[in-house]
């Protein structure tokens, strides 16, 4: 499972299993075809059933679709436990994985953008990689 980039920076495109390589065409379509389609319906968010390993890292995986096309990929690293209390302690690990592809904060590419959020109203980190 080595080796598996968290995100490809020339494309947005993010393996997030074999089966399922997001990118910045992808459409709910696209998301049929995949092993992940359980009748989920494209206007809400859909959080993958289980925690992917990719570049390594476990994530929970989230795919959000406007359109029927990917608006937001959400990844939120589940390397650790964190409680209601110490959430805020995983956007540090978020960032550290955004610096190793030199990335602080956010940054924008042709394709979108990606960057390591901390929202305090529902209490959650993630990184975000959003398609134009």
């Amino acid at each position: 499972r080595g080796g598996k980039r968290v995100i490809d920076l020339q494309s947005g495109a993010v393996k997030v299993a074999d089966d399922l390589c997001v990118h910045p065409h992808f459409t709910f379509e696209d998301f049929k075809k995949t092993g992940f389609y359980n009748n989920q319906n494209e206007v809400r968010v859909i959080c993958l059933d289980e925690i992917q390993v990719i570049d390594n890292r476990k994530y929970a995986v989230s795919l959000f679709f406007r359109d029927k096309r990917i608006s937001v990929l959400s990844l939120l690293c589940c390397d650790e436990e964190y409680s209601h209390e110490t959430e805020e302690e995983r956007k540090i690990i978020h960032d550290m994985i955004l610096r190793e592809l030199n990335i602080i904060g956010y940054k924008k590419f042709s394709w979108g953008q990606i960057s390591s959020n901390y929202d305090p109203k529902g209490n959650i980190s993630s990184i975000c990689v959003e398609y134009y």
